[in-house]
């Protein structure tokens, strides 16, 4: 075997991700080569990191790389992101080998016969009409026929868009035209192999809006040409995957079976009343003291804000804050979602520095705290954490918040916190398990376990369908229950 099982993906090199951020069918593409290939790991590089749901259910199954994307090479300009993504390929499959794809890559099956050549390319379009294309390349390590390739750059005059004439030539007409002068050192996979169906739009067409077959059996994987599909593609839901009858969706149910109907969907296509719902509940939970009443505070959080359960948590954060401000260099940007009386950001906010930006989704509430405790340190904001963008920050607190939401919603949440790596979630857990694992609920002032019995189960975000890396920060006991914060790493 020449070629190593190893995972290349490039991606993110720019901000605005091309106007094309990770999503459904980047997921299932990834998640189909990972099946399929089996690989010893999966390098993924990006300058910038995706920031979404999406992103948040890959990053367990990559090594990521972050790196700086070339602007140059040989002292050639390289104004694309996708110029930038080609040489980016090119020398980690010069360092490492193995194999490259695109994100918007499906792959039907192993590539195992593929492994014992030195370096591999596929033609796009038959006989290469089009070139070879580099959306699948697969290389030993310091492969002649890469490294050549490279070398080839010294001419590069690929422009800034793909309506200039050269934008292809270095990565499609250029490898097709080496491979007629060096075939001893390349093997070219006719047009079956990698690239069909085509970019042309009956074919684009044939992948997401017909349910006619497309016949795989020579095929290794399917490219799906997001730059002309992408409109087909962009806001895909697994609800909606399932509902569809065409070749696409066939290949992609597998891969979203366990998600919720609007997973992924942007918060503009999510139902209106699913967020006047949620605020609703929790206006009702206030103004019925449902979580109990000090007798003093118009807003009342519960227990879990008072005596030695916060003085607990508070001393905890403290020293976990001050350690990140001193490897920062600087004040820190707390975002506290869910911070509801802001008992807790109140203490913490007494002893430190830094900047806190309270986040609450009932109005009432927020308008009720920016009255009294706003200042230049203090601010407060209304937001539907399932639902709208979060506050940029340095930090974010979530404090025995998702136990009162649904798995779909904790979810969409852990999705929106996966790019940031300073995350501490607190909830509570029953003294004795009993029941299955993240049990599901709907939205409530009611959390998982029953707090009367101290029986149950509570989120465990180490666990299926959330999968995270936990580590325990501190812990408070109560008769029937124990409160518990961890780092989360998403």
């Amino acid at each position: 075997m020449r070629v190593p099982k190893i995972l290349h993906y490039c991606f993110g090199m720019a901000e605005d991700f091309g106007g094309k951020p990770w999503s459904l069918m980047h997921y299932v593409c990834l998640r189909s080569a990972i099946e399929k290939i089996n690989p010893e790991t999966v390098m993924f590089f990006y300058e910038h990191e995706p920031r979404n749901e999406w992103w948040s259910l890959t990053k367990p199954f990559v090594t990521e790389v972050r790196i700086e994307a070339p602007r140059e090479i040989f002292g050639r300009p390289l104004h694309s992101a996708a110029h930038r993504a080609d040489i980016v390929r090119l020398l980690a499959l010069i360092k490492h080998g193995g194999i490259y794809l695109d994100a918007d890559v499906f792959v039907h099956r192993d590539f195992d016969p593929l492994l014992g050549y030195p370096t591999v390319l596929g033609e796009e379009g038959p006989d290469g009409q089009f070139g070879t294309a580099n959306a699948v390349i697969l290389a030993e390590p310091g492969s002649t026929f890469i490294a050549r390739w490279l070398e080839q750059y010294k001419w590069f005059r690929g422009g800034r868009d793909h309506t200039e004439l050269f934008w292809s030539e270095h990565s499609v007409q250029l490898p097709f035209f080496m491979s007629r002068l060096f075939p001893d050192e390349i093997t070219i996979l006719n047009h079956l192999a990698f690239y069909w169906p085509l970019w042309v739009e009956p074919h684009i067409d044939w992948i997401f809006r017909s349910n006619n077959p497309i016949d795989t059996t020579q095929s290794f994987a399917t490219h799906l040409w997001e730059s002309k599909s992408w409109s087909l593609i962009k806001d895909l839901t697994p609800g909606q995957v399932r509902s569809m009858d065409t070749n696409f969706a066939r290949w992609a149910k597998p891969y979203v079976a366990h998600l919720p109907d609007d997973f992924g969907a942007a918060p503009s296509e999510r139902s209106g009343t699913e967020h006047h719902l949620r605020t609703s509940i929790f206006q009702q939970t206030y103004a019925q003291n449902r979580w109990g009443n000090d007798g003093q505070s118009r807003f009342f959080s519960g227990i879990g804000s008072r005596g030695d359960v916060a003085d607990i948590y508070i001393q905890a954060m403290l020293a976990e804050l001050s350690h990140l401000r001193l490897k920062i260099g600087r004040p820190l940007v707390i975002v506290d979602i869910g911070c509801g009386d802001f008992a807790i950001g109140q203490k913490l906010m007494q002893a430190l520095p830094d900047q806190y930006i309270g986040c609450d989704l009932v109005p009432e509430l927020i308008e009720y705290n920016a009255s009294r405790y706003s200042s230049d340190r203090v601010s407060f904001k209304v937001l539907d954490a399932v639902a709208d963008e979060l506050p940029r920050g340095d930090v974010y607190l979530v404090r025995q918040v998702l136990q009162h939401l649904s798995n779909s919603e904790i979810q969409r949440i852990t999705g929106k916190l996966s790019s940031c790596q300073n995350v501490y979630v607190t909830e509570g857990y029953p003294r004795e398990v009993l029941g299955p694992v993240n049990p599901d609920k709907p939205a409530s002032h009611e959390i998982r376990f029953d707090w009367r019995t101290g029986q149950g189960r509570g989120v465990e975000l180490d666990q299926a369908p959330y999968s995270l890396n936990v580590r325990l920060i501190c812990q408070a006991e109560l008769p029937k229950e124990i409160i518990r914060t961890f780092r989360v790493a998403l």
